[in-house]
This record gives structure tokens, sequence and C-alpha cells, in this order.
């Protein structure tokens, strides 16, 4: 009791909101402005964040600009959004607990130094939430600042819609609507959407596919193998200067790699898909029946292979699906791009299998198809998985509210016949291609009678199962 009075005499002594301040109970879970009386009776009646030592969620501004310069939470009731907004529980579940989970901060005086090395983790985090809080404009409690521009964005993504088409559209709104907060471009809205995490890396690739250069290569100009430029040749007509040479080199072709460890972190973030990523250990209810993978042998065979990994359920075990495809559509253009795809199956099957739950790794640029030297552009993700696989790692777990040492196992790939041989090596072109029986594909003398048999069966897989062929 003692302990909870000198918090709420911290924090409204510091900052308060027309003397209210932000909860920390868990069932606010910093997102509610609550008096004196509701902040204690919450703190009461449910436990305090454990591990939360520094205070600075609650709009407090002298604790927290001598350590790290933080947007403050608006001050008038305006600015604030009224009904609840679930942006706000999805910017808690992505940063709240990374901010004051144990793994942060577990010390009563924490040090400055510390401090200063969460600096950019905490700005961020006051930022989304001072904008997840921020209404629209004055008297809107429908949308906040950033739950309008996430909405948007999406709308953006579903219908295929250009940048420049999006900064026109911002545009014309914050000139429309001149009390609303919207930023008046693109470019702009992206620096606070950006700030959800998750960004991707770009590699640079040989244009022949020989090699990445990545890791101790990634300051080489020329293929170690072929000798090409790593750089697109000027087209002819361009000015340069000659003396500086300022002309911005473009690289020839461009591997989008997105980090497999903070996406598997972000799931266990949520403390609802943290308990569903524990659902393959449960027992299962209908014994006999294939429903999900943990019923096959392949699954069964592997966690007595390896105890030690099956004895946390919470181990990722992953499955690697890719394929070509025309990103042109209809147009008459020869090109290839190749998508590598990540679906964790320890998510129960009605929802492992959702696009939502697809982890999308890589995307293999063009124009032509890598074919087998899709390894050179697999690296990045074998060496994380390497990295998940011996050493793991240290991972936030909502629902247990623990940290763990996460790891992870790529179980089996996906893909069609063709792409079979481009993921494993196998030859799927000439005699021997089935990878199963090995037989030689050339055909026997009942192959001639094929086209006669065919028409009493729809397919042809039904008439090789009829047939004794497979």
């Amino acid at each position: 009791m003692e302990g909870l009075n000198k918090f709420l005499d911290f924090a409204f002594a510091n900052k308060s909101v027309d003397g209210k301040i932000i909860c920390p109970c868990l069932k606010c879970k910093f997102n509610k402005w609550q008096t004196r009386e509701a902040t204690y009776e919450h703190l009461i009646l449910k436990p305090f964040p454990k591990g939360y030592t520094f205070w600075l969620l609650h709009g407090e501004t002298s604790c927290v600009q001598n350590i790290v310069e933080t947007p403050t939470i608006p001050q008038q009731n305006e600015d604030r959004v009224v009904v609840d907004d679930p942006i706000c529980d999805m910017v808690n579940d992505a940063f709240g607990n990374f901010v004051y989970n144990d793994n942060v901060v577990n010390d009563e005086d924490i040090c400055l130094e510390s401090s200063q090395m969460m600096s950019d983790e905490i700005k961020e985090y006051l930022e989304l939430m001072h904008d997840g809080q921020q209404s629209l404009y004055e008297g809107c409690d429908k949308y906040s600042k950033l739950s309008f521009l996430v909405k948007l964005y999406h709308i953006k993504c579903l219908c295929r819609m250009s940048d420049k088409a999006m900064s026109m559209i911002l545009e014309l709104l914050a000139e429309a609507f001149e009390h609303a907060k919207i930023p008046c471009s693109f470019y702009e809205a992206k620096k606070i959407i950006n700030k959800l995490g998750l960004q991707y890396t770009k590699i640079d690739a040989c244009p022949n596919d020989c090699m990445l250069y990545f890791g101790e290569d990634k300051d080489r100009e020329n293929c170690k193998k072929c000798k090409a430029s790593r750089w697109k040749k000027k087209k002819k007509g361009t000015i340069s200067d000659a003396t500086t040479n300022k002309q911005k080199k473009v690289p020839a072709k461009v591997l989008r790699y997105f980090p497999l460890k903070p996406r598997l972190q972000r799931m266990f973030m949520s403390s609802k898909i943290a308990e569903h990523m524990q659902w393959h250990a449960s027992e299962s209810t209908y014994e006999g029946i294939l429903r999900h993978p943990r019923d096959s042998e392949a699954w069964k065979n592997f966690n007595l292979m390896h105890r030690e990994f099956a004895s946390d359920p919470r181990n990722v075990r992953l499955g690697l699906a890719t394929d070509g495809f025309n990103p042109f559509a209809h147009m008459n253009v020869s090109h290839s791009i190749w998508p590598v795809v990540l679906i964790p199956y320890n998510l129960p099957p009605w929802m492992c299998m959702k696009s939502s739950s697809f982890i999308l790794s890589m995307i293999i640029p063009g124009k032509r198809a890598p074919g087998n030297d899709i390894n050179v552009y697999l690296q990045p993700l074998i060496e994380e998985l390497k990295e998940l696989w011996n050493t793991g790692v240290s991972t936030f777990d909502s629902h247990n509210n623990e940290v763990f040492n996460m790891h992870a196992a790529l179980l089996w790939t996906i893909s069609d016949f063709p792409g079979l041989g481009t993921l494993s090596g196998w030859n799927t072109h000439t005699g021997l291609a089935c990878p199963r029986c090995n037989f030689d594909s050339e055909r026997d003398e009942s192959w001639p009678n094929i086209n006669i048999e065919l028409k009493n069966h729809q397919t042809l897989q039904e008439f090789m199962f009829l047939t004794g062929v497979i």
C-alpha cells in the first residue's frame, strides 16, 4: 500500500491531465486515462506490471526528458480519443511489453547508460502511443491519427495504388480538412507507419545470380565469379561530373529480405497469438485423423529425434514454399519474380493456413527465374535458421509473461514439381525423375493405349491411380 501511494504521488505530481494519468494495470495496459481513485482501485485488484520500475508511460515530463527527448502526451481533452481504439492495443502488444518487461528493466536503480541504450525504442513507442491517442480532429471519437493512416495504407495495398496517387489524395485531404491532423504527403505518412517496425533489408546481388553482396562481400564492386559489375551501366546521354563523380550508383539487382527473428518474436508479443503458438502440443481429440501436420509421422519422428527441441512447445516449426509468377499479369512480358514464404505450423489448422499468418521471407527479383542459383538468394535465411536452431533468440512470451529462448526448425519445403527441381536440385526433366520410386520415365508397352483408357476417366491422376501406376 505504501509503495502504491508512492507511485501515485510521483505520477500525479509530474503530469496529470484533468486529474488523470495513463493507468498501467493489466486491464488498461497503458491505453486509458484514469483518475487517482480509479487507478488506485485497478492496481489493488490487478497486479502491477512486473518489472516496471522506470515510470515514464503516464505523461510524465520531468523524468523522461532527462533521459530521452520524447513527445509529450496531449494535454487537451479534445486531443485524446474518448472511445477504445484497438490501434493502441496493437501498439502495446508490439512494444509495450518490450519497454517494461523483466528483460528490459529489472533494476530499481536504473542507470543513465542503460536508459540511453533503450532511448530509440522508448521514443518510438511513446510517439506511436501519442499518435494512437491523438484524435484525428477535435471531437472525433472514431479515428485516431494513427488508426486513420493505417486504415488508409491498408486501402492503398488492397487497391494497388501508387505512392504518387496516395500523396495526391493526402494532399487533397489536408487542404480540404485543415483542422484534421493529416500529413500532406505519403512520405510523411510512411514515417509514422514505419515506426511499427518489421522493415526489410536490401541486399545487392550479381545480375547473373552468382553471389550476394552480403557479409564479407558487402563492399565488393564486382562479382567474384563472373566479374560482372555490381552497378547498372550509365545510360547514354546522362550528364555526370567527371571531377567529383557524385552520380548515385544504382545496383543492377536487389534482393528484398525480411528478417525472420523479429517476425517470430512479434508473434509472441500478442498474448492471444502466443497462446495459439502452443496449440500443437495440446492433446488431440481426433485420433487417427490427419487434420494438422502434428498428426503426421514426419512430425512425430522429428520429436523423437530432437527431444530437447520438442520439450518446449513454443519452439517454432516452419514450412517453406516458393514459386515464380509474372508481376505484369496480362501484359505480354517475360518476367519471373520468386517470393519465398514461411508457414508457422505451431498455430492451429484454422489459423496457420490463413494468409495473415504467412511470413514473407524474401522477394527474389527477375526477370529470369533463379533456377538452381536460388541457393545464392537463400543465404540470409539459412544463416538465420542456423542461428535459431543452434543458439536461439531471447523472446518475451506475453501469454506466460516471461522471457524464453526461442528456437526454430524448417521441417519441409512445399512446391510444384518444377519447383522441386529448383529447391532441391532434383532432376525433374529426364529419366529417374520420380523422387519416390526412381522409375525411368520411358514408356512401356501399355503406355500407347493411354489415350483410349483416359477417355473413361476425368483426370490423368485418376487413371494412373486406378491402373496401379500410383
